[in-house]
């Protein structure tokens, strides 16, 4: 957009969006910024909060585990960087946002109802937000039973398609 004025706009509306939303999420695992005796959560709460289930950003990954505790994901601030012009490409041009999951039938869902997987849940979260911000999200779940990382590493790009964002269970086959 080269309006300006509109651009300004769009972008506070957007990070409100994804503010409530965050809000929303934390509400519903029981991390509300109110608390049940009706105060709010102080300064450090919240940042304990963001600690637990925010994601772990390294400077550098160096194979190293991070100091502290880990959140939700753990990124090297290139992949964090990666992500972000991921997400800015595709509210700037209108374009596609990929979620794929890979890893074994447990990250499939296998057992469970096909709308309670992990891929699916993600995307009933998430879709309407990206929406908003002009983003079609596409998730595809691709965990599959019987093989190990290894196996799917050989020919990712060609069994996954394409990814802006890869979530890879391998808890049930890597130890």
């Amino acid at each position: 957009q080269t309006d300006e004025e509109y651009g300004s706009r769009f972008l506070k509306e957007a990070n409100a969006l994804v503010d409530r939303v965050t809000e929303g999420i934390y509400a519903e695992y029981g991390f509300p910024l109110k608390k049940s005796d009706g105060s709010q959560l102080t300064a450090d709460e919240i940042e304990e909060r963001k600690k637990v289930w925010g994601p772990t950003v390294t400077p550098r990954f160096e194979g190293k585990e991070p100091a502290g505790p880990i959140g939700v994901a753990q990124l090297s601030q290139a992949a964090m960087d990666g992500l972000v012009r991921k997400l800015l490409h595709a509210l700037i041009t209108n374009d596609e946002f990929y979620f794929v999951l890979g890893g074994h039938s447990a990250a499939a869902g296998h057992g469970n109802h096909f709308q309670q997987n992990k891929a699916i849940t993600f995307h009933h979260l998430m879709e309407p937000v990206m929406d908003k911000l002009g983003i079609r999200l596409m998730s595809r779940n691709m965990g599959m039973g019987g093989v190990g990382t290894l196996q799917f590493s050989l020919a990712g790009k060609d069994l996954y398609g394409e990814a802006d964002l890869m979530e890879w269970d391998s808890a049930m086959t890597e130890r």
